[in-house]
């Protein structure tokens, strides 16, 4: 194992994470090299940015489409349509960033598509 010192971690991001690993009963360095492992693993398929749209609807053929992770960012209202379930969500985005409005469909719960936002200003299940 290496000593290893890092340079220019963001105070929050650290303590946050800090925190996590407190709460798995595991060591910082123990967490990190989990974390690095996943992000090399991942990193073999690249990562899709869909970004600044008013609107988009996305659908179960549209996230097997492409082989990678999709990121969604900068969209004012992005729905999810009724064939998109936790599995296919789960596995094919990576993350939702500075969304407005997360409009979905019965099969996905807000929590499940919470794990995965950040600045998101609202959420709504269809009936």
């Amino acid at each position: 194992m290496a000593d290893v010192c890092i340079r220019g971690v963001d105070d929050d991001v650290y303590a946050r994470f800090a925190a996590e690993a407190k709460k798995r009963g595991v060591a910082i360095g123990e967490l990190t090299t989990e974390v690095m492992r996943e992000s090399i693993e991942r990193g073999a398929s690249p990562s899709y940015r869909i970004k600044d749209l008013d609107m988009l609807s996305v659908s179960k053929t549209d996230l097997e489409s492409v082989d990678g992770p999709v990121i969604f960012s900068d969209i004012d209202l992005l729905t999810f349509d009724d064939d998109v379930t936790w599995p296919v969500f789960n596995q094919h985005v990576e993350t939702i960033r500075d969304v407005a409005m997360i409009n979905l469909p019965k099969t996905l719960s807000k929590f499940q598509v919470l794990t995965k936002s950040k600045d998101v200003a609202a959420i709504t299940n269809r009936k």
